[in-house]
């Protein structure tokens, strides 16, 4: 029922925005690098990196001559790997993938640099989970992750992070952005609250703008 209404909200602020006539639509995808960082019972751990994939959409509205609005939509993969060493000495890798549907609302500058311009941002993004799985060594089962606020629930299912942003505009309209997300809300559900585990990802977009007047 809630990621029904955030869809439907985006749907109407891109309608709305698509309206005006500089507005430029911007497709992308690239690849993802993320991992997850807890903090147990005061010890703190970063997992290992596992690559993942982006893929969306954007709106680019000028604010003033040198920045914009970038609110958007996309699919993004965060995923991790972590190795847990067993009581009988034995090394279990085990992979979390979770998938899901990002709202990121940020605000980038312009440089002027070369044939194109350089592009400085930051802001912040929502997410919310649509599916995930763990999978370990040594095993076939893959167990389907379950999302949601009880205790019984493996994460959950909303997400928030800063983003910052660097990148190129082309004057062809093609556009290169590394975008890293700062995950601050707790995914643990339920337990210690001064146990924490946050996501954490790179990602390198390649897109390019359409529509809109220059």
């Amino acid at each position: 029922m809630r990621k029904n209404l955030i869809i439907s909200i985006v749907i109407l602020l891109i309608a709305n925005f698509v309206s005006a006539q500089k507005t430029h639509v911007g497709v992308f995808g690239g690849p993802v690098w993320s991992n997850q960082f807890s903090k147990v019972t005061g010890e703190k751990h970063n997992s290992d990196y596992v690559t993942g994939a982006t893929i969306g959409l954007l709106l680019d509205v000028p604010m003033q001559r040198y920045g914009s609005f970038q609110p958007g939509l996309n699919y993004v993969g965060k995923n991790s790997k972590d190795n847990v060493v067993t009581s009988s000495g034995q090394t279990v890798e085990t992979k979390t993938l979770i998938n899901y549907l990002e709202l990121p609302l940020n605000v980038v500058f312009r440089i002027p640099g070369g044939s194109g311009n350089v592009l400085l941002g930051t802001g912040v993004a929502t997410a919310v989970a649509l599916s995930g799985r763990q999978t370990s060594s040594g095993s076939s089962d893959t167990k389907k992750l379950n999302f949601g606020d009880d205790a019984t629930d493996d994460f959950a299912r909303y997400d928030f992070g800063i983003n910052v942003i660097a990148g190129y505009e082309f004057k062809n309209d093609f556009f290169v952005q590394l975008n890293y997300n700062y995950g601050i809300h707790r995914l643990f559900v339920g337990g210690d609250p001064d146990d924490k585990l946050y996501n954490r990802y790179f990602a390198l977009r390649v897109g390019v703008m359409i529509g809109g007047k220059k």
